[in-house]
């Protein structure tokens, strides 16, 4: 007796015709019809009465159907969630801040058939900012994470992919948008809006530690956000705005200029992993997102 033999059984014992079995199960009717039949010697007698007009279960059929049923989809409900469970190893969990999403995952999502090894891997995007991508990383629930930065901790790799530069982001009419390069000093005491500091605490902090270092005048930094909306505000308010350089990717709003600042503020584009990381499978993908992140124009 074999799996083959009791779908067969099944299929024909629901619909009591061969052909709409053998139709359900996509096979020949002569194939279900000798699977049944070599089901019929393997338990000791008939199991279907068959005439020219119909098929009905013989009472051997019915006690066996009774029994086998029930353990039957035990078995598929068990094929069914060992395969979700092996989906899931195969499914890559990528965590990404909204911007390096923007700019990095419709490149992955072309590259991706180009790695035969990483044809049948699947990743889902997860939108996260910075911090929660660390959290996430580190317990599991994602298995890489595209962001800013993370904090030095033993149970993460951080993998620094391309560093990008700071700049001021200014209005047309500001008389800073005409200098090449802009000092902090000149941005203290006036507002100066950048992204919340979740999504990259590591750039917030080195721009906070330069104003202390550079002027005495408070800082007024104001949050913005969602990146995507701070050259608007910036073009909108008149205020400064301060950010990573990828800013400048596909901006379409008119009459804002980048500007490098003085003294010069790093940070990276990075993926980040567990320490105990070993998964070969994952590696095109990290990869890849290395490489379009090393491409990616920030000159345009």
């Amino acid at each position: 007796m074999n799996l083959t033999q009791l779908e067969s059984f099944l299929a024909v014992a629901h619909e009591l015709h061969f052909a709409k079995a053998a139709q359900r199960l996509h096979r020949s009717p002569a194939s279900v019809s000798e699977a049944v039949s070599a089901l019929e010697r393997a338990v000791g007698g008939p199991l279907f009465v068959r005439n020219s007009r119909r098929v009905e279960l013989t009472q051997h059929g019915l006690a066996f159907l009774a029994d086998i049923e029930e353990p039957y989809q035990q078995l598929e409900r068990a094929h069914r969630v060992a395969w979700e469970r092996g989906q899931k190893r195969y499914l890559a969990h990528v965590g990404h801040t909204a911007e390096l999403g923007h700019l990095l995952l419709p490149g992955l999502y072309a590259a991706t058939p180009r790695h035969e090894e990483f044809a049948l891997k699947l990743w889902k995007p997860e939108l996260m900012d910075t911090q929660e991508q660390e959290r996430a990383v580190e317990s599991g629930a994602l298995d890489i994470g595209l962001c800013w930065p993370v904090r030095t901790r033993p149970t993460l790799r951080c993998f620094a992919a391309r560093e990008v530069s700071l700049v001021a982001v200014l209005p047309g009419e500001d008389p800073l948008a005409s200098q090449s390069t802009v000092r902090l000093e000149q941005l203290a005491g006036r507002p100066v809006l950048m992204t919340p500091r979740h999504d990259n605490p590591d750039l917030d902090r080195q721009v906070r530690t330069a104003f202390a270092r550079t002027s005495s005048e408070q800082v007024d930094i104001r949050e913005v956000a969602r990146y995507d909306e701070l050259t608007l505000q910036v073009a909108t308010s008149r205020f400064a705005g301060l950010h990573p350089e990828t800013i400048a990717v596909g901006n379409r709003v008119p009459n804002v200029y980048f500007r490098e600042v003085e003294p010069a503020i790093t940070t990276s584009i990075c993926t980040v992993v567990r320490e105990d990381y070993d998964d070969p499978m994952f590696d095109p993908l990290l990869d890849t997102l290395a490489t379009l992140a090393r491409e990616l124009d920030l000159d345009g």
